[in-house]
């Protein structure tokens, strides 16, 4: 059979993956974004379930202040005697920490803090009971360029034993490490060339947990650098699973690009088998190039059912798991009655980098049509709801029905950098519309529909909104609903009644 690479579309980045059973449960990293870590489900590693977060609290997860593609990053999932566990770091408060359950579709603990640096740490339990820690303390212990290993105590989180273990094979930012134990060798796999187009998974192995490990003769053992122009870069950051047959497979991410050089999506996760050669080393995907389809042969010979359509309706209370705040929501601003969602504007804008309301759902279609119902009566000028095509603070483009010069209007505004420009400006009647935005590799289009007539508003270009058009950032473009009083607190609440997004 043959399966859509990616398996999870959209801004899902630095995959982990572990099997009890017949099982399999996944997480992502989530930076800014809030509740965190997404935890997903499957049987049969194609087809993915969101079945909850692991940290879904406040004082699981603080973001205040936390910019933008600062906050979560790289987690672990690993399972030991009846215990999930997922490991990851705080970048901008309590650093690296790890919460717990049986459940993972339930509650997650309270975090449990580890007194090492680096960041992208990992679990690993070996066959006497023992459990250890591992993080990319690269620079910031002893002057070491690598990752620290040691012992932990699971009920505590203090470390011992700590020593320097493999640091890669040269390439900038050795990250994401994670260790398994296979016929008898401890494999340490890591990222490294930063996750960018240089980005690649490397491995080393040894008879011994501490070392010294032997790099693989292969190495990298996944890498796109130099495939120029290929829609599928930046390749790595990867993590293994074995299979209920015995087979070896590897999720990782990468992102596909658009414009030469440019990709808005966010890195996405992919899969691919993995292949052993005679000397006991471990390939993905034979180190071929991954293709946006690959023809393997999976155990049961599942059928990849892909992403269906978003249709939410928000009569029933909050929306589905994919469902994410910027930050800790103000939760007061945020209400579900009479069928709708409504959202209070405050002060804060998407410009700024805090916490405005914003609900948002990750852009999942590459070509997609997503249609937003709502009803707004602003008071006071500059009080504005609508729809927003999200990167980050300084990157995005707003629809909005607003109050501007006295009159109502629906706007589109172009956010790039430090450019702030109004692009396109209609007046409306009434307090009710149908705001659309249509999508493909290169554009957005946006228009409103209003008494039952569309009127086509502008376009603007998907590569500024896109981490190549920026510094460096981590995650990818949502589709924000939001309300703000743009420097005041709203006088009412915007009314969401439906949000319908599918694939063109």
């Amino acid at each position: 059979m043959s399966y859509q690479n990616p398996i999870l579309s959209g801004f899902y980045p630095d995959p982990s993956i572990c099997r009890v059973g017949e099982d399999y449960y996944m997480v992502t990293s989530t930076f800014e974004f809030f509740p965190g870590v997404p935890v997903f489900h499957s049987k049969d590693l194609v087809n993915w379930t969101q079945i909850g977060h692991c940290l879904s609290r406040r004082s699981q997860l603080d973001l205040v202040n936390v910019p933008a593609s600062k906050g979560i990053y790289a987690p672990t999932i690993r399972y030991h005697d009846g215990v999930f566990y997922m490991v990851t770091t705080n970048t901008r408060k309590c650093g690296n920490f790890y919460v717990y359950t049986t459940d993972p579709a339930g509650e997650w603990s309270e975090p449990i803090l580890v007194d090492q640096g680096g960041i992208d740490p990992s679990l690993f339990f070996d066959d006497d009971g023992k459990s250890y820690f591992i993080s990319n303390a690269r620079g910031e212990e002893n002057g070491h360029n690598g990752m620290l290993l040691g012992e932990i105590d699971l009920k505590t989180g203090k470390l011992s034993n700590v020593h320097p273990v493999w640091g890669g094979t040269g390439g900038s930012s050795p990250e994401a490490p994670h260790i398994y134990k296979i016929n008898g060798w401890y494999y340490q796999m890591i990222a490294e060339g930063g996750t960018e187009l240089g980005h690649m998974a490397t491995i080393a192995r040894s008879r011994s947990l501490y070392g010294p490990y032997e790099s693989c003769p292969y190495n990298p053992i996944l890498t796109h650098s130099n495939q120029k122009g290929k829609e599928i870069q930046a390749t790595g950051h990867a993590d293994f699973v074995q299979a209920p047959d015995g087979s070896w497979w590897a999720v990782f991410l990468a992102y596909r690009q658009t414009h030469q050089y440019f990709h808005h999506l966010g890195r996405e996760t992919f899969l691919a088998p993995v292949e052993w050669t005679e000397d006991g080393w471990p390939l993905i995907n034979g180190k071929r190039r991954i293709d946006p389809v690959m023809d393997v042969e999976l155990p049961g010979k599942p059928v990849q059912e892909g992403r269906t359509p978003v249709h939410t309706r928000f009569d029933e209370g909050r929306p589905g798991f994919d469902w994410v705040h910027l930050r800790n929501p103000i939760e007061e601003n945020y209400r579900y009655e009479n069928g709708c969602l409504e959202m209070r504007g405050t002060a804060l804008n998407l410009s700024d980098v805090d916490a405005p309301t914003f609900l948002g759902i990750r852009q999942v279609f590459m070509s997609g049509d997503a249609k937003v119902s709502l009803t707004f009566a602003p008071e006071k000028e500059g009080e504005e709801a609508g729809i927003s095509v999200f990167y980050k603070f300084d990157s995005h483009y707003d629809i909005a029905l607003t109050q501007a010069d006295g009159e109502r209007c629906i706007i589109v505004r172009k956010v790039v950098g430090d450019i702030q420009h109004i692009a396109a400006r209609v007046p409306v009647k009434g307090d009710s519309v149908t705001i659309r935005i249509l999508s493909d590799s290169m554009h957005y289009d946006f228009s409103v529909i209003a008494d039952g007539e569309e009127t086509p508003l502008c376009s603007a270009l998907t590569r500024y909104v896109s981490t190549e058009a920026h510094e460096l950032g981590f995650t990818g473009v949502f589709l924000a609903l939001y309300a703000t009083g743009n420097g005041k607190d709203c006088g009412g609440f915007a009314k969401f009644t439906s949000f319908d997004y599918t694939a063109r």
